[in-house]
């Protein structure tokens, strides 16, 4: 009977949009001939659309010339790509990197014929390298800074019972305290030059999943620390922009191959320094299927990063960014946790917490959990 139930809610979790998505199909014909609800959801969408298209109208962007831009998390991902548009744009870039000497830090060094990219070693955890960034910045590109991004970021996932203390600090490290360090020491050039931060948080920093205590609480911080740094920044004329990529994990250095040995490393320390209670009650095969579930995932993320750079490009360039950029991932038809995120308001949680239950918690096998 357990199994049956565990199997059922499997297949439910796996197949919760086509199952939606026949519901729907199902009462369209009758939402149809209802005419004020109808009516109702023609005048949503003719709504949705003049504001797309108003917000399309208006868009005015700065002249571009020259102004620096500092961004951090370069060797890969969202940073590496959008170096190269905002030199191709007429920037000038200030690429930290973790390792100036990686791969993608060469690439970066080579692309532009301009010389407008410059490749500095940036570790966001240390201070001294923060002072060396920001020396280097004064030095070379003036004392005032247009705009700062902070996009680097480390992927993490583990039940809060698993993740050690060390872990939680250290990712805080960097994805917390490293935007704040970084944020910190650039504020007075960003103000000279009434320009604006930019911070890079996640989906997962306005929507809780299981196994993402660690990653997600960062997240959140960043989103409240943005939020109260817009407001604080508003009498300076610097506007703060937060931009919250969904399922892009697998087509970044997120969820890279070197990554995901990095991460099935920090998950051995897990098991291996777990009380036999705990290892007991989860067991062998749920804390496996954490890790497995992570490489899957990374299957279904977005193919290509373009929407979330189109979205950095403009928190930069426009006039008048957004507050917040939700950018839809996922190669399914939709990003079902930035869907989620935009009707959570209208929704009771519990029935919020059993949608994430039956998509995304691990099923505890029958033979644990018993001690």
């Amino acid at each position: 009977m357990v199994n049956m139930e565990m199997k059922l809610k499997t297949f439910i979790a796996f197949h919760s949009f086509e199952i939606a998505y026949l519901c729907v199909l199902a009462v369209l014909p009758f939402i149809a001939s209802i005419k004020i609800v109808a009516t109702l959801l023609i005048t949503f969408m003719v709504l949705c659309g003049i504001v797309a298209l108003y917000r399309k109208l208006s868009k005015r962007c700065i002249k571009v010339d020259g102004q620096t831009v500092v961004i951090s998390g370069c060797d890969t991902g969202f940073g590496h790509a959008l170096v190269k548009r905002l030199d191709h744009l007429g920037f000038t870039v200030v690429a930290g990197c973790l390792d100036d000497q990686s791969d993608g830090a060469n690439i970066l060094r080579e692309w532009s014929q301009s010389g407008r990219i410059h490749v500095v070693q940036l570790d966001v955890t240390k201070e001294e390298s923060i002072k060396n960034i920001v020396k280097y910045v004064e030095k070379n590109c003036g004392k005032k800074v247009w705009a700062l991004v902070n996009n680097a970021a480390v992927n993490f996932v583990g039940d809060i019972e698993f993740s050690t203390m060390e872990q939680f600090r250290m990712i805080a490290e960097v994805n917390q305290f490293g935007v704040i360090r970084l944020t910190k020491s650039f504020l007075p050039a960003i103000r000279n030059a009434k320009g604006r931060v930019i911070n890079v948080t996640s989906a997962k920093g306005r929507i809780c999943l299981p196994s993402n205590a660690v990653y997600g609480a960062t997240k959140y911080a960043i989103e409240a620390f943005s939020d109260c740094l817009r407001l604080e920044m508003k009498k300076f004329g610097v506007n703060v922009a937060i931009v919250e990529p969904g399922d892009f994990g697998g087509t970044t250095g997120m969820l890279s191959s070197k990554t995901l040995q990095w991460l099935k490393n920090e998950m051995d320390k897990m098991w291996n320094g777990a009380s036999k209670e705990v290892k007991s009650s989860y067991g062998q095969e749920y804390f496996d299927a954490i890790y497995s579930g992570t490489v899957e995932a990374a299957k279904e993320a977005a193919k290509s990063t373009g929407v979330v750079i189109d979205a950095m490009e403009d928190a930069v360039t426009n006039v008048s960014p957004r507050i917040r950029y939700l950018v839809d991932g996922s190669c399914k038809m939709i990003d079902l946790n930035n869907w989620l995120i935009r009707i959570r308001s209208y929704i009771p949680d519990v029935v919020l917490d059993y949608i994430l239950d039956l998509k995304y918690n691990k099923p505890i096998p029958p033979t644990q959990g018993k001690a």
